[in-house]
């Protein structure tokens, strides 16, 4: 099933700056009598991002999107100080399972267009376009679609969500996916536990609709975070299983990931 993910992740990443001060610093005592030179950051509104991953298995809304094989997945992305941001998100795909026809594709690349900010204190939205692709796809396989999703985050720890797509996954129809979950540190020890529970809305598109969940446990290292999930499915039916991925890919499952966040 063509995917994005997971929750951009998704995703939070150290940002990269460079403060222009720091080279005045050997200036002669003359310009010290000047008012001291502002940080870079307050002058460049712009800023980039990025991660690089590696996991056991890409799961995406409960359904292995890769054969239950690893997966690799790289993201960057340009962010103004308003909110507004820009990026590029890809990962190895692979849909076609054994005895299937194959459909060329090898990997998807999604861009995407988006703000978040604070509605008010304690309060954010996150609203991003995401157009996704898969380059390599065979005549006859055309998955391409877009997809609109806003999450609202609250009490420092929750968010709810809402996805649609005019024409999900090529299919003709529209798909709607409800997500409601939480992340929670455990105290100072670098470790973190997250749960979420979602709802896929497929039967315009595909005649079905089905739930996920998952429930995993996070550990950072710097700019490295890991995570070990278990990720299941309920009410993936036949309907689901033949206009998309056999309902083996949505059984349960365990679920490494390391990421590398710059």
């Amino acid at each position: 099933m063509p995917i994005r993910p997971p929750n951009r992740s998704p995703l939070a990443i150290a940002a990269l700056a460079v403060a222009f001060a720091s080279l005045l610093l050997p200036l002669p005592a003359l310009a010290q009598d000047d008012p001291p030179a502002a940080p870079a950051s307050a002058d460049a509104p712009w800023s980039v991002r990025g991660s690089v991953s590696a996991m056991s298995d890409y799961v995406w809304r409960g359904v292995s999107q890769t054969q239950e094989d690893p997966a690799v997945q790289a993201e960057i992305n340009l962010e103004h100080s308003s909110g507004f941001y820009v990026g590029l998100w890809a990962s190895s795909i692979d849909f076609t399972g054994a005895g299937e026809e194959d459909d060329g594709i090898d990997y998807e690349l999604d861009g995407y267009l988006g703000w978040a900010g604070e509605l008010r204190p304690g309060l954010e939205l996150d609203l991003v376009l995401t157009r996704a692709a898969y380059p390599s796809a065979r005549k006859g396989f055309d998955y391409d679609y877009t997809e609109l999703e806003g999450t609202l985050s609250f009490a420092e720890y929750y968010h709810v969500g809402l996805a649609y797509s005019p024409d999900i996954f090529g299919l003709g129809g529209k798909g709607y996916y409800w997500n409601a979950g939480g992340e929670w540190p455990l105290g100072d020890s670098g470790f973190g536990l997250k749960a979420q529970f979602g709802h896929y809305d497929l039967q315009d598109a595909a005649g079905d609709s089905y739930n996920d969940y998952l429930l995993g446990v996070t550990r950072e290292f710097g700019p490295v975070k890991a995570e070990l999930q278990y990720t299941d499915t309920s009410s993936y039916g036949p309907k689901l299983s033949e206009a998309l991925d056999d309902a083996t890919l949505a059984d349960g499952k365990v679920t490494l990931l390391v990421g590398w966040e710059f």
